[in-house]
């Protein structure tokens, strides 16, 4: 389900940023989305004037005491009382005028506030959308303005730009997703996850940053990997190389997991694989849980492949060989052993 929400996490992470609370990295890196963005330096600028328009009213606000004030006022009403006077209090006397510009100065800059703010929301960061899955959702995909397609694993999330206005097209992943990039050489397609960032002008790939490292896999095209805070420590990956970034080390290897695209192709190999293993397998690619209620038969051996097979068909073709039986609520679902 597409939303409106990179509004918030925007603000936030400006918020966190104009307060000083990002680490040196952190800043690091988003002073350099600023620097390549300039109407995001334009709404991060923005931001700062109302921070400062905020000191304002907090100043005005010590200046002017409102319950001194109204307290000063009972007095002066009763003590007329008192001298049994029948004095009225002109509404615009001298102090009450006083009072009434200050108020006035109070509104004023609250109203600025208010319009300042939605100007930046809608007219700055309406550009920007999001996708988000939930943890036991996959296939999710969006289709960009460029024409990219971009599928999201479960408990993933991709912040975008609607219209790619600028001299790139940058996009912010959290966990996982498969990209097909359409090529345009003049703007790069650049992905900032994690601590790294994956910079590509048309290709298909997937990037994955669930876990404490980044992980590219290059089905088509070339792929520059890097480190955010530092763009010239990189490699390039090229069709079937795989790209890890742990600890700011870059590495580049082969995957050979045949399943590990699965969660995008649901097209799963098993080779002689314990049933645990398979198990792992089947809960990336559906998105489930297994357990099972003996440990001896986590070591079951398996071999057989599925290709676009639905759940239950698999569950029953893994179960039946080994006279083993399934319950499955919602999510989770129990692999059994049957009593003889």
């Amino acid at each position: 389900m597409k939303k409106n929400t990179s509004h918030k996490i925007e603000w936030e992470i400006i918020s966190k940023y104009l307060s000083g609370e990002m680490s040196a990295e952190e800043k690091l890196t988003f002073e350099k989305l600023i620097d390549s963005n300039p109407e995001y330096a334009e709404i991060v600028s923005a931001s700062n004037k109302d921070l400062g328009l905020i000191q304002e009213v907090n100043k005005v606000q010590q200046l002017f005491n409102v319950d001194a004030a109204w307290s000063a006022v009972k007095s002066n009403l009763s003590n007329s009382k008192k001298n049994n006077t029948l004095k009225a209090v002109p509404l615009f006397s001298f102090q009450n005028t006083r009072t009434l510009i200050q108020i006035a100065a109070m509104l004023v800059i609250t109203i600025g506030l208010g319009l300042a703010s939605y100007h930046i929301y809608t007219d700055k960061l309406a550009p920007y959308q999001s996708i988000s899955s939930e943890l036991y959702e996959s296939g999710k995909s969006i289709t960009l303005a460029d024409g990219s397609i971009v599928n999201l694993n479960g408990k993933s999330e991709l912040v975008y730009e609607k219209s790619f206005s600028g001299n790139e097209r940058r996009v912010k992943l959290t966990g996982e997703a498969f990209f097909t990039i359409t090529k345009n050489p003049a703007k790069p397609f650049i992905i900032s996850v994690g601590n790294a960032e994956v910079r590509v002008l048309g290709t298909s790939f997937n990037v994955n940053a669930s876990n404490k490292h980044v992980e590219v896999l290059v089905e088509t095209g070339k792929v520059q990997f890097s480190l955010a805070k530092e763009p010239n420590n990189k490699i390039i990956l090229e069709k079937g190389d795989f790209g890890i970034l742990q600890d700011d080390l870059l590495e580049k290897t082969i995957q050979k997991d045949e399943n590990y695209l699965s969660w995008k192709t649901h097209l799963m190999v098993f080779k002689a694989m314990s049933l645990q293993d398979v198990a792992k397998v089947i809960n990336r690619t559906y998105q489930v849980n297994i357990e099972f209620n003996d440990t001896a038969i986590q070591n079951l051996p398996i071999t057989t492949s599925f290709n676009q097979t639905p759940l239950t068909d698999v569950l029953e073709n893994l179960c039946r060989p080994h006279n083993l039986s399934y319950e499955k609520n919602g999510n989770q679902i129990i692999l059994k052993k049957e009593l003889k």
